[in-house]
């Protein structure tokens, strides 16, 4: 996957995050166009800074991307090219350093996600041999769209995700491996499932990640609109008064996306979840 920039080598150099780092990243992860805030800089340099790497070229650094190995599988969790860089092809040499970076950590597979309406992102990731797994929906959802869904079934309640249960709920709601148990690790992340008497043979009945800090939930898996209720509710309930709105993915849950749409939930983006393997 070299690429060459007419026959010279490329420009840029690639480097790992450092904690100075915060501000630049932070300037390039407004390009992303999401809800969530950039992190705060302890954040930034517990969970996010280990797994950033930085492209340089001549003015400066020009792009980012974070990787992480999760076993087999690869996650690109981001990846930003300054708006002044587009167009001289340092999207796919960054593609081609994150795939050399995560095969030697040991991955087969990558996956990342990308919004719908990312034509050129879409193009690049397909010529890499990445293709659409699943979709879903970022919605932003107040009280009262959750007061619109049905009622949540008698005798549910919210518990902690056990690490002992990681493995079979990712299979349940086909979760990238080792996703879960990644996240249990850290500290902005709140892993929790539903539990419903008598459900033995059925399935679990629902499974959230509540990052707080963000007001995100994700991932954001249901039986039902009347267990997603039960979710939902527990999510506010967690966030305290002040919290007005959260934003929860949705994925590859027409009925769900559908009531909450038709509530009034706002669409803040939609997203494919691509999949593939390493080039």
């Amino acid at each position: 996957m070299a690429v060459q920039v007419g026959q010279e080598a490329p420009p840029w150099v690639l480097r790992p995050g450092r904690p100075e780092d915060h501000a630049v990243f932070t300037r390039l992860f407004r390009e992303l166009g999401v809800d969530d805030p950039p992190p705060p800089p302890p954040l930034w340099a517990a969970e996010l800074m280990p797994l950033t790497v930085f492209a340089e070229g001549p003015g400066g650094v020009v792009a980012y991307g974070v990787t992480e190995a999760l076993g087999e599988v690869g996650y690109v969790g981001q990846l930003v090219v300054d708006a002044s860089a587009r167009g001289q092809g340092l999207g796919r040499w960054m593609m081609a350093r994150l795939a050399e970076r995560l095969r030697a950590q040991g991955c087969q597979r990558w996956a990342l996600y990308v919004k719908r309406d990312n034509t050129p992102a879409l193009r690049l990731y397909a010529s890499v041999g990445l293709r659409p797994a699943r979709q879903a929906a970022n919605l932003k959802l107040t009280r009262a769209h959750v007061a619109a869904l049905p009622a949540a079934p008698p005798g549910l309640r919210v518990v902690p995700v056990a690490p002992t249960e990681e493995d079979a709920l990712t299979a349940a709601f086909g979760l990238m491996p080792g996703k879960l148990s990644r996240f249990a690790t850290k500290e902005s992340h709140r892993l929790l499932r539903l539990e419903e008497p008598g459900r033995a043979t059925e399935g679990p009945p629902g499974l959230m990640d509540v990052r707080a800090s963000s007001g995100l939930l994700f991932p954001f898996f249901a039986a039902s609109p009347g267990h997603a209720r039960a979710l939902l509710e527990d999510a506010f309930a967690g966030c305290g008064d002040a919290v007005e709105s959260l934003n929860v993915v949705v994925t590859d849950d027409a009925p769900l996306d559908a009531l909450l749409r038709a509530a009034g939930a706002d669409v803040r983006n939609e997203t494919l979840e691509l999949r593939g393997p390493l080039p």
